[in-house]
């Protein structure tokens, strides 16, 4: 990936955020068909907000009345999934390691667990493997700016 295009791809990183409507699931995505959901490492986002739709669902699911942990786990989520999709070189890892840290201090205020996030999201091989791909890009990093959490639900 030439410099210009590496470029354009990290500020897509930085700025993909969820939204209040996002939270609130002003248009949650109809239940998707899990074979065709799993039979690719992006797996089904009828919505375009970057989570997959059946993490998203099941993010619903398990927070119905808790939207400060909704709104982080979907943010976690979303940070997540750019591993399987936005990661492409050594300065994209980076962007994503730093979301996904912006994320995770979100999630310390929160009921969310990690590790049950992360199950949803990289639920099969075809996923892990590409996380693990993903890694090859590993670098360090600083923590990214700005306030940890893109949504604050009162």
């Amino acid at each position: 990936m030439d410099a210009d295009k590496t470029a354009e791809a990290v500020a897509a990183i930085h700025a993909q955020k969820i939204t209040l409507a996002d939270v609130q699931g002003a248009n949650l995505p109809p239940v998707p068909d899990q074979a065709e959901n799993d039979s690719t490492v992006a797996g089904i986002d009828k919505n375009n907000n970057g989570i997959r739709d059946d993490v998203e669902l099941a993010i619903f699911k398990k927070y119905p009345n808790d939207k400060k942990s909704r709104a982080a786990a979907l943010q976690y989520a979303m940070t997540e999934q750019m591993y399987l999709t936005s990661v492409t070189n050594t300065e994209t890892w980076k962007a994503v390691a730093e979301e996904v840290g912006r994320a995770g201090l979100c999630l310390l205020d929160t009921r969310v667990k990690w590790d049950e996030t992360d199950k949803l999201i990289f639920n099969n091989k075809l996923r892990t493997d590409a996380q693990e791909k993903a890694y090859e890009f590993i670098t360090s990093y600083g923590p990214a700016s700005g306030i940890p959490c893109d949504v604050l639900p009162e």
